[in-house]
């Protein structure tokens, strides 16, 4: 008999395919229509998740504002600096720098600011469906999981 995990195993490397995406061919969309963020997905279903982007962000002091999301997320910067601080942590935010890594747990409020002159451009691996909850729009609940990227 097979051990299980080797049986999983197996199954996966027979229903999987390989993506190569060249830089070239990476097909970037407005986050919403006039927004200065972009991002170009690189697998999976945004509108269902998991699903894994690349999140184009403008330098010279953009900030992202307070915001939540339904399901946790990875993140590794690519290019750019990039700073992460959450609701509450009154430590001295540190600069991120290109392969930093961020786990931002669902339903955490947090922030994001691009100090640098260029794009910064952030992979992101999350669990769920895309989405962007202000905290302005959510103060005294939990913010609704129908909330998407674009309303």
């Amino acid at each position: 008999m097979m051990n299980p995990i080797d049986e999983e195993m197996r199954d996966m490397r027979n229903d999987k395919q390989e993506i190569i995406m060249p830089v070239a061919d990476l097909k970037w969309e407005d986050m919403h229509p006039g927004s200065p963020q972009q991002f170009s997905v690189l697998w999976g279903d945004p509108d269902e998740g998991p699903f894994g982007m690349l999140l184009k962000q403008p330098g010279a002091g953009f900030e992202a504002g307070l915001h939540t999301h339904a399901s946790d997320y990875h993140a590794v910067l690519v290019q750019g600096t990039w700073i992460h601080t959450v609701e509450g942590d009154s430590s001295t935010p540190t600069e991120l720098t290109p392969g930093a890594y961020v786990f931002q747990p669902a339903w955490q409020y947090h922030n994001e600011k691009f100090p640098g002159s260029g794009d910064c451009i952030i992979y992101i691996h999350q669990l769920g469906k895309s989405d962007y909850i202000p905290k302005a729009s959510h103060d005294s609940a939990a913010p609704s999981e129908d909330t998407q990227v674009g309303d």
